[in-house]
């Protein structure tokens, strides 16, 4: 029998190449011959099984015959093998107490799970491996030639910040690149980039990072600081956050 299972998108922030974890929500429907003739005492798990992780995840009952389960972090983009296992719990007695101890694992049914990778992903490597470098982000700046709705911006700017929070970064990154901060030419950075489409929350995931400080205040080739862009722009909140 196979396990039949969906993805509840209304609480899927984003499924990409490392999903967030908790913030999907994976419904697994029952068929009658998964169902446990005694429901008291068995629980029900999903093991996924990928080419180098492996996690267990605990489930909860929403119906007698429906469980929810939150999906976990990957490490890459790959269809992972789902089985979902049951647990029995036995009793041990003895003369001094009686205690539950585990009962009998049973694997009920097997189905395929893709890890998939997004654009907010992709954009996010792209805006990594820009730093630093003169000309990094030319190709970012023709965003500036569409005109995106403000909704839009938004769930961009919750996308990319999410893909950020979990990409792994090269060790020694820095906003600045490798470049001295006691010795750069005006350039755009990220901070710069963020600044202009109103990104609040890549800003600030940006803040926190290395070499944050003096891209706060470096000014891009046409003398503008990350402020003085978010200012021009319009974006008010963004502007009193950047200059506290």
């Amino acid at each position: 029998m196979d396990l039949v299972f969906w993805i509840d998108h209304e609480l899927q922030k984003c499924l990409f190449c490392v999903c967030q974890a908790g913030r999907c929500v994976i419904t697994v429907q029952l068929a009658d011959e998964e169902l446990a003739a005694d429901e008291e005492g068995v629980d029900y798990f999903l093991l996924f099984t990928g080419s180098t992780q492996r996690h267990l995840t605990t489930t909860l009952r929403s119906s007698h015959d429906t469980l929810q389960a939150l999906c976990p972090a990957h490490d890459c983009c790959e269809a992972v093998l789902v089985t979902l296992c049951s647990v029995s719990q036995g009793v041990s007695q003895t003369p001094e107490n009686v205690k539950v101890c585990l009962g009998h694992v049973s694997p009920l049914a097997e189905h395929r799970f893709s890890f998939v990778q997004d654009l907010a992903f992709d954009m996010a490597q792209f805006l990594v491996s820009t730093a630093g470098r003169a000309d990094g982000l030319d190709r970012a700046l023709l965003l500036d030639e569409c005109q995106i709705p403000l909704q839009e911006c938004e769930r961009l700017d919750e996308s990319l910040a999410l893909a950020l929070h979990h990409l792994v970064l090269p060790p020694g990154w820095s906003l600045l690149g490798r470049k001295l901060a006691n010795n750069l030419d005006p350039q755009e950075t990220l901070l710069h980039f963020s600044a202009r489409r109103g990104l609040f929350q890549v800003t600030e995931f940006l803040l926190k990072q290395s070499g944050a400080r003096e891209a706060l205040q470096l000014a891009n080739r046409q003398g503008h600081t990350p402020s003085t862009i978010a200012e021009l722009r319009g974006h008010k909140y963004l502007h009193e956050f950047l200059i506290k």
